[in-house]
């Protein structure tokens, strides 16, 4: 099986932490023996990046040179549906489909509703679209052929490490405690000044502590950071299925969020890992609990459904149901 990945977040050499997930996933599937081929869409390049991207899979759409097509991102699933020839299935992210905030944090801006109103539209022309939530779920107005599969947790590289060997490997002190922030501190949506107003409350009551946003951050890295810290704090406005909350949970560190994308589903009962409510004191509350008695979760055992081979394996299932279901209508 050949399997054109199109995607407009990808690892590359000045983002490395980029669409790192796509890459793991893309990894996996690669692993189970199907030929992946990516058609990477860099839109920092300029806006004729789509236009350029969707030409080129038109062409080859004609080729035979694969079997079917999966687009990361609602965008780029348009795009990858402007051909007819190939089967398309898409994997919806989050924002894709739930829109951008403002400036200020609240309320979507226009032009996010309108690209969000698209792919949801588009989303009847697909083969098969991938959700990563529930809530996503809902979005969709395709009743059949929607799966919900979260992205999965390469456990090899997200496990649980000695703290105090992770703290020296990446020079931090070793009696402070550290919060991890996994996101981007600049986006609105994931209102880090709530996080930022936490850790200072912290601060204010005499405990030696920091908050480390590591977005961006190489993938290898990531795993060390999160065994150095004590805790990793969610607080986005809206969220599809954050993997940085597996990620966290694969490596035993506790996570204090607040209830957004399937969050909530996805820690579960986990002790040390908590859903709280969206004020900066409620967090501070969460985390302080952690910080005076520090212990690692049982988290990595309660996400072992979600190891990326198993994810990527319920993936290929898709893809063959598809081309099976393509050649059977060729023959009758």
């Amino acid at each position: 099986m050949r399997v054109l990945m199109v995607t407009n977040i990808y690892p590359t050499e000045m983002t490395p932490g980029r669409g790192s997930f796509v890459k793991s996933q893309v990894d996996s599937i690669r692993r189970e023996g199907i030929q992946v081929e990516i058609e990477y869409v860099n839109a920092i390049d300029g806006r004729m990046a789509f236009p350029r991207s969707a030409f080129r899979i038109f062409r080859r759409s004609f080729l035979d040179e694969f079997d079917l097509i999966h687009a990361h991102y609602g965008t780029t699933g348009i795009i990858s549906r402007m051909q007819w020839c190939k089967p398309v299935v898409v994997s919806y992210l989050g924002s894709d489909i739930l829109g951008n905030p403002r400036s200020r944090g609240y309320g979507k801006t226009l032009p996010s509703q309108i690209v969000a109103l698209a792919d949801r539209t588009s989303s009847l022309a697909m083969n098969a679209v991938i959700v990563k939530s529930i809530e996503l779920r809902s979005k969709i107005p395709k009743k059949e052929n929607v799966y919900i599969i979260p992205n999965g947790v390469d456990f090899q590289l997200f496990r649980p490490m000695n703290q105090r060997m992770a703290k020296k490997e990446l020079g931090l002190d070793p009696e402070k405690k550290y919060i991890v922030f996994p996101s981007n501190a600049t986006w609105p949506r994931k209102c880090y000044p709530m996080a930022e107003k936490a850790v200072q409350i912290l601060k204010n009551k005499g405990y030696r502590v920091e908050l480390i946003p590591i977005y961006g951050k190489p993938q290898n890295l990531v795993p060390l950071y999160m065994n150095a810290g004590d805790a990793m704090v969610m607080t986005s406005l809206w969220e599809g299925s954050p993997n940085v909350v597996k990620e966290s949970m694969a490596c035993n560190l506790p996570v204090i969020s607040v209830d957004v994308g399937d969050v909530s589903e996805v820690i579960g009962s986990c002790r040390g890992c908590s859903i709280v409510p969206r004020r900066a004191e409620s967090v501070s509350a969460a985390l302080r609990e952690i910080i005076r008695q520090p212990f690692r979760t049982r988290g990595r055992e309660h996400i072992r459904h979600l190891e990326i081979q198993k994810v990527a394996r319920r993936i290929i299932c898709i893809y063959r149901q598809i081309l099976k279901h393509q050649f059977g209508s060729m023959r009758s």
